[in-house]
């Protein structure tokens, strides 16, 4: 039996070659061998890095892979069967290349390639100290009003991070406003962490990493807004010349002072204006009465814009006139009913009161025109200060007709 194997050993062995060929052959054809790059990419985690160490300059890193797997396994392939990490248990702090180890829980798979291959890490030791709060106060209050000194809790913080970037650290800073204010600031504020060239630090950490900062603001006494008025109007305008409206601008001044004395104004009064022979509209800066403790806030002097607006004093007069008739050609008689008109006349009163009524003429224009019937408009003629308002009718009938052999006996 020994012998018929020594004799057909080397047959034997070819044979079974040949079968793990062929059963490879059938294996490959079923489920093909696929060599490709996974579609996504994998994070990165930093392992084994100590703990008086901490690491900066890169982010979150990430790597593609290229794998060598049977069809049905890429099938089935997801990104949580990869493991893709730094081994930091024996660095060393500087700037260092590390390499990336990817390993593959699905089998069977062989990671072909790994890119980036390395990553550049910059190792130091954690360092920590405190550094002091410091408030920067913007803007002033509202008028009227004053902030105090700033109150802030904690008054130092405590910063940590890589070594060289705590030493950076000066100062912790945070910006705030009162501008306009008219009550107090209270908040929590995030500080930015500053070196001495007041350049933000970045990569390190504070505690706590907030600050509350209370920034008390107060009156500086009693503020109101109150009315103007007008004081006394010394003399009249001329003769015939009346004050129509009185405007103030502003119409209200924003004033402060002792609680006791703002509160019992009730308004301000111009100082006196004179009327004296105005015949115009009048716009002029006047004065108010302050009273002592009162100081004003808006406008910032204690003066008021005041409009006297001027008009003349206007009078009506109703007259009833006969039309004296124009035009008519020789022959020819004209009958006009009514024989008045009625016109209502107005005007500054002191043209009105010398008015010389003969100077009023109402006249009808019967230029051209042959026997007939007619309305015509009456014209009425009144001195370049008077003004027509009305006249009625507004048109009147006349009538033209011969003249009878009577009428030019008479005449």
């Amino acid at each position: 039996m020994s012998r018929w194997i020594g004799q057909n050993l080397s047959l034997m062995i070819l044979s079974l070659l040949l079968g793990i060929f062929l059963w490879a052959v059938a294996i490959e054809t079923e489920d093909p061998t696929r060599v490709d790059t996974f579609s996504a990419s994998i994070p990165v985690e930093f392992r084994g890095l100590p703990e008086t160490m901490t690491t900066y300059a890169t982010d979150s890193p990430r790597v593609r892979v290229e794998i060598r797997a049977p069809e049905s396994v890429w099938q089935s392939l997801g990104i949580g069967d990869f493991d893709a990490y730094l081994d930091l248990t024996n660095v060393h702090t500087g700037t260092q290349e590390i390499p990336v180890i990817v390993e593959v829980r699905a089998q069977p798979a062989n990671i072909q390639t790994v890119n980036p291959e390395t990553v550049e890490l910059i190792v130091e030791y954690i360092a920590e100290k405190e550094i002091p709060v410091v408030i920067r106060v913007q803007g002033t209050p509202a008028m009227g009003f004053r902030s105090d000194p700033v109150e802030a809790a904690p008054q130092t913080l405590r910063v940590q991070g890589p070594e060289s970037m705590v030493r950076q650290v000066v100062k912790a800073e945070i910006s705030v406003s009162v501008e306009g204010r008219q009550n107090n600031l209270r908040g929590d504020f995030e500080p930015k962490l500053l070196d001495e060239n007041e350049n933000p630090v970045s990569e390190v950490s504070v505690v706590p990493k907030s600050v509350t900062v209370n920034i008390p603001v107060e009156q500086l006494g009693f503020i109101r807004d109150i009315p103007v008025t007008v004081g006394p109007l010394e003399g009249q305008p001329a003769t015939g010349y009346r004050v129509a409206n009185l405007e103030f601008d502003p119409p209200v001044v924003k004033v402060f002072g002792r609680t006791n004395v703002v509160q019992s104004v009730n308004y301000l009064q111009t100082v006196p204006i004179s009327l004296a022979g105005i015949t115009q509209t009048l716009t002029t800066r006047v004065s108010l009465q302050m009273l002592e403790g009162l100081s004003m806030i808006q406008p910032p002097g204690p003066e008021v814009t005041v409009t006297l607006t001027v008009e003349v004093i206007r009078s009506g007069l109703t007259l009833e006139i006969t039309p004296t008739i124009k035009g008519l050609t020789g022959g020819l008689q004209a009958t006009v009913g009514p024989d008045s008109v009625v016109v209502i006349l107005s005007g500054p009163l002191a043209v009105m009161e010398s008015l010389n009524i003969s100077e009023i003429e109402v006249s009808l224009d019967l230029t051209g025109l042959a026997i007939g019937e007619y309305v015509i408009t009456p014209s009425v003629t009144v001195p370049s200060e008077v003004d027509i308002e009305n006249i009625i009718p507004e048109a009147v009938p006349v009538k033209i007709e011969a003249r009878t052999e009577s009428d030019r006996g008479f005449r």
